[in-house]
Order: structure tokens, then C-alpha cells, then sequence
């Protein structure tokens, strides 16, 4: 059924003339008369009583009218939810991404993004890089914020900042009065790790290989928040992320490792395919580039 015939019917209803409608639609009248015999012959049925000088609605056309007003309101609807998604008005977006970015840079991202699309429904989730790109692939989020996929997955990759790895230690232990600390200096020392698989952890497990050292560890913890606050309690070291280790509790210090000079890029991961949300999670993209750019990282 055309849907133009639909709105033609409707606004013959409405006007009580053929004539009046043609001039409201600014169609010829003969266009106008075909089209209601058309939809009067695909119906099977009479719509109108033309034998009147004001034509009237039959009992069928009565009934057609109060479906023709609910599809046409539907599809009015519809065509006004694409704009506002297309344009970025309305929709849902789903975003994860790993915690250092969130910890750093998602409430300043998310202010601004809120003032400029309040209708946008958002889901963010913190996750492990390689949730992160599972959840990608198996469309359970738009958008990740991680360390980069791998090179068969087809998801595009674009590098927000690269982030280095650094050692947390308590304020008072016994490596800090190493004017240089190397990996061969934390092979019998606690060292707290996340849980595989991490990017974080698989880089740690390749510089200790690569040394010819073994990685000994005693505890596993799966957020570098808890771990930081595990070596303030004395229970072990940890290396970390830079981006995790803009804020750190009391009583612990930043180091670096002299012989390991470890680079991790991070940066947004999307399909190649857009989806319809495409404005929204650009302008979010956007939000968070300015939030890095600024170098305002949220408070602890």
C-alpha cells in the first residue's frame, strides 16, 4: 500500500473535497482521483459517498481513516526519530574503555557531552582491554577506548596518547635508595599484577622474558586503583600505567625502571562501518580529545 495514498485519503477526509485537497497538496486533481481509486480497488471497498455534494466517509472509509491516522502519526514518528538520530538529538551509545582513560578524563568528557546531547542515552563500561575489543566485536558497545586491537580483528584504530609503565613502591622501602632501579632488582620482591589477559600485564611478562629474569608475584588484583592502594598498606609493589599513576596514596612514590623504556599506544577503536549514532560518538570522541588536550585530568 502507497503511503502517499494513505496521506492523500486522509487529507480528502479532513478538507471533505477532492478540490480543496488537490490545492492543499498542490496536486492536479485527476492525480488526486487516481489515487483514491487505486486505493479503493487494492481495498476492495467504497471510501467515500459521492453522491453527495459535500462527500462523506463510507462506514469502510470510517474505518480506514482511524488506521490511516495511526500508521501516518507512526511513520511521522519514525522519520523524525532517524533525524534526531542522524543528527545526533536523540539515540543510545555505548562506550568502554579502560580504567586509567576513565579514571583520568571520562567525567570531564561526559560533562560536556551531556550539555551538548542531553537526549543521548549513554552506557559506560571500564573494562580490560581485551573485554574491551570482545565486547567490540560481539556489538555490546559503539565505541572502545583502549590499547590498540589486534591487526586481524578489521576495527579501526586511532592513537589518543601513548602511555609508559612506571614502579609504586611504599614511601619507605628498601629499593628506594637505588639511585637506578632495574627490572633484575624487583625479580624477588612482591610484585602485584592484574589479571590475564591485560595489555599491561602481557608487556610485564615480556620485559621480565626478554631480561632473562623470572616474574615471581604473590597477588593478583583486578583494578589498578585496589592495587595502588595495596602497596600503600605495605603488601607489595606495582608497575603501572603513568596515566594510573597520576594520583596515588599516601605514603607511596612514583619510579621508573631504568633498563625498560615501554610505550603502550592508546586510543579509540571503532567499526569501519558507522552506525546511526555516528554524530553522537564522534562528538564524544571529540569531548574526550578536548579533555587529554586540556591536560585537565579529573580530581582524585
Amino acid at each position: 500500500m502507497d503511503l502517499r495514498h494513505l496521506q492523500t485519503f486522509k487529507v480528502i477526509a479532513e478538507e471533505g473535497s477532492f478540490v480543496q485537497a488537490a490545492e492543499r497538496l498542490q496536486y492536479a486533481q485527476s492525480t488526486i482521483t487516481l489515487q483514491i481509486q487505486q486505493l479503493e480497488e487494492e481495498l476492495g471497498v467504497e471510501l467515500f459517498d459521492r453522491r453527495r455534494r459535500k462527500i462523506k466517509l463510507t462506514l469502510a472509509g470510517q474505518t480506514l481513516l482511524t488506521h490511516a491516522q495511526h500508521v501516518l502519526n507512526q511513520v511521522e514518528q519514525m522519520q523524525q526519530d532517524l533525524s534526531d538520530l542522524i543528527g545526533g538529538e536523540s539515540g543510545y551509545l555505548r562506550v568502554g574503555m579502560i580504567e586509567p582513560v576513565a579514571r583520568l578524563y571520562l567525567t570531564h568528557a561526559l560533562r560536556r557531552f551531556r550539555a551538548h546531547y542531553p537526549r543521548i542515552r549513554l552506557t559506560m563500561e571500564i573494562l580490560s582491554t581485551i573485554r574491551t575489543h570482545e565486547q567490540l566485536e560481539a556489538n555490546q558497545i559503539d565505541l572502545g577506548i583502549s590499547t590498540p586491537p589486534p591487526a586481524s580483528s578489521g576495527f579501526a584504530f586511532e592513537p589518543l596518547l601513548i602511555d609508559e609503565m612506571v614502579l609504586v613502591l611504599p614511601r619507605e622501602h628498601p629499593l628506594q635508595a637505588q639511585a637506578a632501579i632495574t627490572l633484575s632488582h624487583l625479580q624477588n620482591e612482591c610484585l602485584m599484577l592484574t589479571y590475564p589477559p591485560c595489555a599491561y600485564r602481557t608487556a610485564i611478562e615480556q620485559a621480565f622474558m626478554a631480561h632473562g629474569l623470572p616474574l615471581t608475584f604473590n597477588i593478583e588484583i583486578g583494578s589498578l586503583e585496589v592495587m595502588k592502594q595495596a602497596v600503600a598498606a605495605g603488601l607489595g609493589i606495582a608497575i603501572v600505567p603513568q596515566l594510573a599513576a597520576q594520583h596515588i596514596p599516601a605514603g607511596t612514590v612514583i619510579r621508573s625502571i631504568a633498563d625498560w623504556n615501554f610505550h603502550l599506544p592508546i586510543g579509540f577503536i571503532t567499526r569501519a562501518i558507522p552506525l546511526p549514532q555516528g554524530k553522537a560518538l564522534q562528538a564524544f570522541k571529540t569531548f574526550v580529545k578536548q579533555a587529554i588536550a586540556e591536560g585537565q585530568p579529573d580530581p582524585a
